[in-house]
């Protein structure tokens, strides 16, 4: 038994080493997969910080960070492994300062505290001189001689510590301001400038991209504090600090927090099931494509490889034995594709350190490959290898000697079977699919994706004969692909089975992140219309003693930033656009109050919908989860129901009080009669409201306003009813209404004094790179320091998410391409006989390679089409698993929902065909081989 295995792997081998070609082109297309995750494996282990490495790369060598999460009032801390705190507090004692001397009283004998803030983002923004104008970085106010900050980690690339008006800055902000060691930071305050002289450029390892400069001089902007102490923490200092309202981040509590207390729960990692249903299935998409990437390999060399199987079985080989030679090849090739994938991608992510070190933001420990993960890659290999050879190996063994040695070996006709088999898989598939998501099975979905798509690839054979009769309206270099591909389906076949496997998981990964581009759109505030532009003055004077804001000079800032505008814009108009408040003074008399009563004082107008208008949802409690899924339910099918989120945000704040026509119709997006209407509404003192359920029969909307007294049991209840009309377009933001001047005084709103809004017309078209030179133009203050200009261009698409899928779609557009080259070179080393009989009756040697581009634009587009088919499916299954928990909440939540990724498309089906018939046109030689014998 060992020495027939150990023939057959010599067998396998010398094969591999007699056709380096055909066995390169078979262990790159096994490869392509596992190499992928062999670099995502490495980029995972190598990027991710356990919690001990964590507080060991923000703290070094001092033991705590303590930070107030409410000063003076007990807290049950919730989160240990991190700077990242949950916590609760049943908030029966009222907050009160804690000082020093208390949080060092609860401390080790001899500790010391520093001020520290370990959160990326962290720190005050200053106005700092650049070489392009005004800038901001952030700034820290600590005192670098402590011994406390080089002891957590802080490293001096260049210089060393600040004294007296010194300054150090990050390498990032160095670079961002074009200073270095002995130039001068020029900080630009409300009035004048000051400069500090650069002693160091510094990194925290935890922060490499940060923007920052450290100085006494800077304010304290610390988070919390870091805590040097001659010993570890124990259990009672540490909730003792807790009594205090302060959250810790303590050594030897980030893996065993101290003792649970009666009624309070730590929080769990563990997966909820929602999650658990979504990586599932996301697993199982890239399970199949790898399956099917792999399997052409052995199912197109196997064929090459007849005749030597003929001759193996004329001299006595049994089937068995054939079988063992092909399935050693598959564990071969297994073995050699996970060692080279490992190899490379433990190279790629060590050769690419720095550059992952950039993208997360801070230093890793070393290069890590996830070891288990890598063991794990090679079995999956050697199995993977094993089932793509098993197909091939039963086959060669079932070759017909005589007719392979004679070179006529018949071509099968294709069985029906196949078509039945494969439109039954689909069928499975789909109600596999169905009865998961009725059911909420996650192996009944999984199973509907791997059914789905091997039904397909079960169906492609009859799908190429069917393509094939339309061969004869097309020239010939076309026909001649198309017919070969239905004559030689067992070559193609799989050939577009790797295709199909990767474009389907680039799909379904794509349109998750077109749905949630587009979702995370419609849950922003919609306040003005997609494009449009604005100016927005912010009062950035200082409050005085008592926290009032002066009024600043609009008018002065108006005059200085509008000269800067029309040096971009051409035919600038500024339309103003009043933004109102609800009044902070609610008691005519305060004087009746003392300053403490006065503090607990609240009023505010909400918009109220008429008892008749209203959710049922909101009529009784829901204590049970049965009670919320049926109220839920019942919800869905109100249409008085329609509420999300953000209407559960009361009030009026900001909102827009005007009759100018230019206005309504940026606000509304109406024109014509409509917009005539609307304005008319508001000159006879009406409003307009984007919920059509708070207006009334009668064409009115209803304000009430709670003032809420001391010692009250119940508050004074004030009623307002305002003319109103519903509008179509919801941009009316959260407060969903849109003033007349006369309603808002009804109401007692008041016009802000932080902010003025401008609505920007121009006859420019504004790209990004005349906003972005307008947005440099305006970096700078306005009347002495006081106001600051912001100019917007309104977009309210989630850039990053498009990114993100079109670096996916990208990535499996390159794999497409890689396993569509390779299978159409198997394929035309394995018809080099067809090639000799092309140039014995006379073809031109440019025919081969329009033949070989032709032959790859089949395999590519009918890959590309049955994989977005699939692809649709997984789709469809992911995004059940992740709308079902959003269904079950009240207020409804935005869902995922079906929009295309149009770019994707593009991709998948025109330029993944285009670039592999250029690459095949390119790279196939010309010279048709040499009429001779061979047989």
């Amino acid at each position: 038994m060992l020495a027939s295995q150990r023939l057959a792997f010599r067998i396998a081998r010398r094969e591999a080493m007699r056709h380096k070609g055909r066995s390169a082109l078979s262990i790159t297309l096994l490869g392509l997969p596992l190499l992928g995750v062999a670099i995502g494996a490495g980029f995972f282990d190598t990027t991710t910080l356990s919690p001990e490495e964590s507080i060991e790369q923000h703290l070094g060598e001092n033991e705590a960070y303590l930070e107030f999460a409410s000063p003076g009032v007990p807290i049950q801390q919730g989160t240990w492994d991190s700077q990242w705190f949950s916590w609760s507090s049943d908030g029966s004692e009222g907050g009160r300062a804690v000082t020093d001397t208390e949080v060092l009283g609860e401390l080790p004998a001899g500790s010391w505290m520093v001020p520290y803030s370990p959160h990326q983002g962290s720190g005050k923004e200053i106005d700092v001189e650049t070489p392009n104008g005004i800038g901001q970085i952030r700034s820290f106010g600590y005192d670098l001689t402590d011994d406390a900050y080089d002891a957590a980690g802080l490293q001096y690339l260049e210089g060393s510590a600040p004294i007296r008006d010194e300054v150090v800055l990050s390498e990032d902000a160095a670079e961002h301001l074009g200073l270095g060691v002995g130039d001068d930071l020029v900080v630009d305050k409300s009035v004048g400038t000051e400069e500090y002289e650069v002693s160091g450029i510094v990194e925290f390892p935890w922060d490499i991209n940060g923007r920052f400069a450290i100085g006494t001089m800077f304010p304290g902007q610390a988070t919390g504090w870091m805590v040097d102490a001659p010993r570890e923490l124990t259990d009672e200092e540490v909730l003792a600090l807790n009594e205090l309202g302060m959250a810790v981040w303590s050594k030897p509590h980030v893996t065993d927090p101290p003792p649970v207390a009666d009624g309070i729960t730590y929080e769990s990692g563990v997966i909820d099931e929602w999650s658990l249903m979504f990586y599932g299935l996301i697993i199982t998409v890239v399970l199949m494509e790898v399956i099917l990437l792999a399997g052409p390999a052995f199912a197109i060399s196997a064929r090459r490889r007849t005749r030597e199987f003929a001759l193996m079985s004329a001299n006595g080989a049994t089937p068995a034995q054939i079988r063992a030679v092909v399935l050693a090849g598959g564990v071969l090739f297994g073995l050699i594709a996970a060692a080279i994938a490992a190899a490379l991608g433990i190279g790629v992510i060590a050769a690419g350190r720095p550059l992952l070190e950039q993208m997360v933001g801070y230093r890793t420990p070393g290069v890590r490959v996830l070891p288990w993960i890598q063991a794990l890659l090679v079995a999956v290999a050697v199995g993977t290898g094993l089932l793509s050879a098993l197909a091939a190996a039963i086959s060669a063994s079932r070759v017909n000697v005589v007719a392979a040695l004679t070179g006529r070996v018949p071509r099968h006709k294709g069985s029906k079977r196949w078509l039945v088999i494969g439109l039954v898989l689909v069928g499975l598939g789909l109600t596999s699919g169905f009865f998961g998501v009725t059911i909420w099975s996650l192996p009944l979905m999984s199973g509907a994706i791997v059914a789905a798509q091997l039904g397909l690839v079960a169906c492609t054979p009859a799908l190429l004969a069917l393509a094939a009769k339309l061969g004869r309206w097309l020239p010939l270099a076309p026909r001649m692909a198309l017919r070969e591909a239905g004559r030689n389906r067992g070559s193609a076949a799989p050939a577009i089975a790797a295709v199909l496997g990767v474009v389907a998981g680039g799909m379904a990964f794509s349109l998750t992140f077109t749905a949630d581009n587009v979702r995370n759109e419609a849950k922003s505030e919609h306040l003005l219309p997609q494009g449009a532009m604005t100016l927005s003055l912010s009062n950035q004077g200082d409050f005085d003693a008592s926290g009032a804001q002066p009024p600043a000079d609009w008018d002065s800032g108006l005059a200085e930033v509008e000269p800067l505008l029309q040096n971009h814009l051409a035919d600038l108009t500024l339309t103003p656009v009043p933004l109102y408040s609800s009044s902070d003074e609610c008691v005519a008399d305060e004087s009746a109050y003392t300053a403490e009563e006065l503090e607990t004082i609240y009023c505010n107008w909400d918009l109220a919908r008429p008892e008749s208008n209203t959710c049922p949802f909101w009529d009784e409690d829901h204590d049970t989860e049965a009670e919320l899924e049926a109220a839920v339910e019942a919800a869905r099918g109100d249409a008085r129901c329609n509420e999300d989120p953000d209407s559960l945000w009361t009030g009026l704040d900001d909102v827009p009080v005007s009759v100018d026509p230019k206005v309504v119709q940026t606000y509304t997006g109406y024109s014509g009669d409509e917009l005539d209407a609307a304005v008319a509404q508001l000159e006879a003192g009406g409003i307009l409201v984007a919920d059509r359920w708070a207006v009334t029969e009668s064409g009115t909307a209803l304000f009430e306003q709670q003032l809420w007294l001391p010692d009250a049991e119940e508050p004074e209840l004030t009623r307002v009813e305002l003319p109103a009309t519903a509008v179509d377009e919801d941009l009316l933001g959260n407060a969903e209404v849109f003033f007349s001047p006369a309603a808002a005084q009804r109401l007692g709103l008041v016009e802000g004094d932080w902010e003025r809004r401008f609505v920007v017309g121009t006859s420019t078209t504004v790209d990004d790179a005349v906003r972005e030179a307008v947005s440099a133009s305006l970096d700078q203050e306005l009347v002495d320091g006081t106001v600051w200009p912001f100019f917007r261009v309104v977009d309210y698409r989630d850039q990053e998410s498009f990114y993100v899928m079109l670096a996916v779609a990208a990535l499996c557009a390159a794999i497409a391409l890689g396993s569509t080259a390779v299978s159409t070179g198997l394929i035309i080393a394995e018809q080099r006989r067809d090639m000799t009989t092309l140039g014995a009756v006379g073809a031109a040697p440019g025919l081969r390679k329009r033949f070989a581009m032709w032959q790859t634009v089949v395999i590519a587009l009918f890959g590309a089409g049955l994989g977005i088919g699939a692809g649709l499916l997984g789709y469809a299954l992911i995004r059940e698993a992740l709308n079902r928990p959003l269904q079950r909440q009240y207020p409804f939540e935005v869902l995922y929902g079906w929009e295309v990724p149009w770019a994707v498309l593009v991709i998948m089906l025109v330029v993944v065909p285009v670039v592999a018939a250029a690459g095949a046109l390119v790279f196939t030689r010309a010279k048709l081989p040499s009429e001779r014998r061979l047989t």
